[in-house]
């Protein structure tokens, strides 16, 4: 088999096998082997040094803790008391509930970094909130999709954990590039909504009279400290040794983790019940993600040992476009990608493949990184396969059609664009924090 003909079918493999809808990691996994065998790659040796490649990344050690961190920071009910202190301060602001949605998604990304949390968490607490005071039914569920994706980007992230070690870039300097643009990206959300319902009011109304707390000025602050000041604190500790060299992201991982039990007993959420079901998560996605490392590591290392990328980068590279026209075509791929293949897969595959052609055409490892990890955030609205969408449909909110839903992202999804085309243009949004670095 020629490798020109094993390089078409194994892309076609992907696309038939997502298209049946079977599991990612399996269907690259299956590929991997099967094309193994059939280009006499030596598949056998391939599986465990893949397979021990995967266990043995000492990085890797970070995802469950973040995980675990994240899920006790869902049942502590922290985000809950934020959003109902955010929502005493700002309810008589038009548009104030559904800016609220986005500080509070925008402070809790750097806790969960877990999509499905962040969205289910606000689609129970926030939306129906909104939907009680006459809020327009997609702006409000547009507001809870785009700010749940917030927390695949703002650290600690998984996406940036998973991207570093296949780039060989450093973790921490990935962590402290998103950050700002993970604040550009709330920031755009937050002028937005602002924008929008100064503009057409009755898309938010304001908070009636007999709403209002009666609380004094002090009254307010001591309970909005109460609220948001612990996770704050956590936020800090976590990213702020990591940032100041402190810590390794492993370690400040670890004292998330134990920071979030000290939380939820803070709280009075610390039981057996929360405890147990926090770690069962934690074990069923830091599981789901090693499996689709494995499968996919598996399809690479066919891939790439076949000669496979050798033939993607001379068909690339002989199209004649320029550097930026190849990094632009690669941006694009990832956002086709996106409404098919969940980002777990679509960083796994892509990284091996492209990661070396725009390194070699000049582009600044770290900066492109998290270029094409910023894009990823629109994987998460653009249908067919909008995980943030599924994720609030599935709660069955009444009086939400999928249609609000879709309507609803559309904006966002623009946004997203535009944060990301912001920080290709200036981009000292990404490289500044990580030049500051010790």
């Amino acid at each position: 088999m020629s490798v020109d003909l094993l390089t078409v079918l194994m892309f076609v493999g992907i696309l038939l096998g997502v298209a049946t809808g079977f599991p990612i990691a399996f269907v690259l996994g299956g590929l991997g082997v099967l094309f193994g065998f059939l280009s006499g790659v030596g598949i056998q040796g391939l599986v465990p040094i893949r397979a021990f490649g995967v266990v043995d990344e000492y990085i890797f050690a970070c995802i469950p803790l973040f995980v675990f961190m994240g899920c006790m920071m869902e049942r502590s009910g922290c985000s809950e008391l934020a959003f109902g202190t955010l929502h005493k301060w700002m309810g008589n602001i038009r548009g104030g509930l559904a800016i609220a949605t986005i500080l509070i998604c925008t402070l809790f990304a750097a806790t969960t970094g877990i999509i499905g949390a962040s969205v289910t968490t606000m689609g129970l607490v926030a939306l129906p909130a909104m939907l009680k005071r006459g809020y327009d039914k997609p702006l409000a569920t547009g507001c809870v999709c785009a700010g749940g994706t917030l927390g695949i980007l703002i650290p600690p992230s998984i996406m940036l954990v998973l991207y570093a070690p296949m780039a060989g870039v450093s973790v921490a300097r990935m962590f402290m590039g998103a950050f700002l643009p993970g604040l550009l990206l709330s920031s755009l959300f937050v002028v937005y909504i602002a924008v929008v319902c100064y503009l057409k009011p009755g898309l938010a109304p304001v908070m009636e009279e007999e709403e209002e707390t009666g609380l004094t000025r002090w009254q307010s602050f001591f309970l909005g400290a109460k609220s948001l000041f612990p996770p704050l604190f956590l936020i800090l500790a976590v990213l702020g040794s990591i940032f100041f060299g402190i810590a390794a992201p492993t370690e400040a991982a670890s004292v998330g983790a134990l920071g979030a039990i000290v939380l939820a007993a803070l709280y009075r959420k610390l039981d057996w019940q929360n405890l147990k079901g926090a770690s069962y998560n934690t074990i069923k996605i830091s599981t789901m993600i090693i499996f689709i490392c494995l499968g996919a590591n598996l399809f690479t290392g066919t891939f790439l040992t076949a000669g496979c990328g050798r033939v993607v980068s001379e068909f690339v590279l002989g199209l004649g476009l320029s550097s930026w026209g190849i990094f632009a075509l690669v941006l694009f791929i990832v956002f086709l990608l996106g409404m098919f293949i969940d980002w777990v897969g679509i960083l796994l595959i892509m990284v091996p493949i492209f990661a070396p052609i725009l390194t070699n055409l000049g582009f600044e490892p770290l900066w492109f990184g998290l270029v094409i990890c910023i894009s990823l955030q629109m994987s998460f609205l653009t249908p067919p396969f909008a995980y943030s969408i599924f994720y609030l449909k599935g709660l069955n909110i009444e009086g939400v059609t999928l249609m609000d839903l879709y309507r609803g992202v559309v904006p966002f999804l623009a946004l997203q664009a535009l944060g990301t085309f912001l920080c290709i243009v200036f981009p000292q949004i990404v490289t500044f924090l990580p030049s500051l670095m010790r």
